[in-house]
């Protein structure tokens, strides 16, 4: 499922935008009273058939946009519930409970239970429920913005292709208003997303995002499986760039500098507000986070585009997502260059642990082997790109049957400082073997650090450290 965005078209009569308008305010007070009405009647959730005994009745609207608008209080008022389960889970282990009783509030937090009795392994009981919800109606309601967004369904709004819309884009939609049994007809500017009005759901959110009308409809059509091709090449998101293949190539060079700039401003701002006593979000600050995620998201779909296009029907092999002790645009780039390339390629996951730290040569694994986007194995020298060789790494993990995409590091520890352990005993072996004068060598012997290795088999590795998985 995708959205497709649009907006009203430039010549659209102000009449009918005005109208648009008192319809949004006249929905949005609607909402906000259903949510009122919600949290008094200490109900998280309400269904359908209860509507019209449950929710007062508003004289302006149609009973169809009062039907939409009751769902979408119901949507906002259980995601609403569902949040605060961060927030009150500090006070389960904050007061003394026993443990039966913290088990009984997580399981009533976690799934919004409210009737007693046995949930898989636990047993709820009365005394748990009233706790937590008291906790949660203890709260302050929340609180729709001005610029909320209607969700209408089909009852309440048409669309598609019209004869006469020709030099207006080719789209109209058909949109109920405060006047009873008329509807508003808005032209749509054209996109080349909307071509045919099946293939999108019949609901639409329409909101007005600075200061223009937005329409938003949901693409009904399924994402493309690829299936994975024998041709690989390992692909690593790295500091200083977005993506390094393992071929040595690299992407989103330009990237880098204009996203540190403006995470930079993003941070001081927020942390001024947070001096000052502000409230944590401001239209200002919300635009630049809008800015920050529009630039990663635009930059990656380049590179994911150019990644296609220079390795066609090729498996991008890719790092699992783990985003802890990330931060920056590397945070960012992960999840949003992840996502672009399995929407357009064949992809496998593989797991990243210290594949930026191994040497691709002889498997040597230390800290000290990267410095920036400079790597040096400390064993046998080897130099290169380090960002080149994380994408090395990740292409070798691809065909390795001993190290899963979901292993833990320090499993993977243990292979890898296995694995080098072998090596260096068998380079040992054959510099001890005779040598004929006639004959050089055919295997280079590897170096690596006496002091470092003959402590026993735990300091194979020495700068293997905790904080070290990558």
């Amino acid at each position: 499922m995708k959205s497709r965005v649009t907006h009203t078209h430039l010549g659209t009569n102000k009449t009918k935008l005005r109208k648009l308008s008192d319809l949004q305010q006249v929905y949005r007070v609607y909402v906000q009273t259903c949510i009122d009405t919600m949290v008094s009647g200490k109900r998280h959730h309400v269904k359908a058939p209860e509507f019209q005994s449950f929710f007062p009745k508003s004289p302006e609207l149609s009973s169809q946009l009062q039907k939409c608008a009751r769902l979408q209080a119901v949507t906002v008022v259980s995601a609403w519930a569902k949040t605060l389960y961060r927030r009150l889970k500090r006070r389960i282990y904050e007061e003394n409970f026993t443990r039966e009783m913290r088990s009984q509030l997580c399981m009533v937090g976690k799934c919004l239970l409210t009737k007693a009795g046995l949930t898989g392994t636990v047993t709820i009981t009365r005394e748990a429920l009233e706790t937590w919800w008291g906790w949660v109606w203890e709260e302050t309601s929340p609180t729709v913005s001005e610029d909320l967004p209607m969700w209408l369904s089909e009852m309440c709004v048409e669309f598609g292709p019209a004869k006469k819309a020709g030099s207006l884009g080719g789209w109209w939609a058909r949109v109920s208003c405060l006047d009873n049994g008329k509807r508003l007809l808005i032209p749509l500017t054209k996109t080349p997303y909307l071509t045919d009005p099946v293939k999108v759901a019949r609901s639409v959110l329409i909101g007005k995002r600075y200061g223009r009308w937005c329409f938003q409809f949901t693409d009904k059509t399924l994402t493309q499986k690829f299936v994975p091709t024998s041709k690989r090449i390992g692909v690593d998101v790295g500091l200083n760039v977005l993506a390094a293949t393992s071929d040595g190539s690299l992407f989103g060079k330009r990237c880098k500098p204009k996203f540190d700039r403006l995470y930079l401003r993003v941070r001081e701002t927020r942390k001024n507000r947070m001096r000052q006593g502000l409230l944590k979000n401001s239209p200002r600050l919300d635009r630049m986070e809008q800015h920050l995620s529009g630039l990663i998201k635009t930059e990656t779909g380049t590179v994911a585009n150019k990644l296609v296009k220079a390795y066609p029907d090729t498996t991008f092999v890719i790092e699992n997502l783990d985003l802890r002790g990330c931060k920056g645009s590397k945070r960012f780039a992960y999840r949003a260059l992840h996502h672009s390339l399995g929407t357009k390629a064949a992809v496998q996951v593989v797991n990243p642990a210290f594949t930026s730290q191994e040497c691709p040569s002889c498997g040597y694994v230390h800290k000290g082997n990267r410095h920036g986007t400079t790597f040096q194995c400390r064993s046998c020298g080897r130099k290169a790109h380090a960002d080149v060789v994380g994408g090395i790494n990740l292409l070798g993990r691809s065909e390795d049957k001993q190290i899963g995409p979901k292993d833990h590091y320090r499993s993977v520890a243990v292979i890898l400082r296995a694995r080098y352990r072998r090596r260096r005993d068998s380079a040992s072996r054959r510099r001890a073997l005779p040598v004929r004068a006639e004959r050089v060598p055919t295997v280079a012997p590897i170096a690596y650090c006496e002091a470092n290795c003959s402590h026993g088999d735990k300091h194979d590795f020495p700068g293997l450290g905790k904080d070290m998985r990558r």
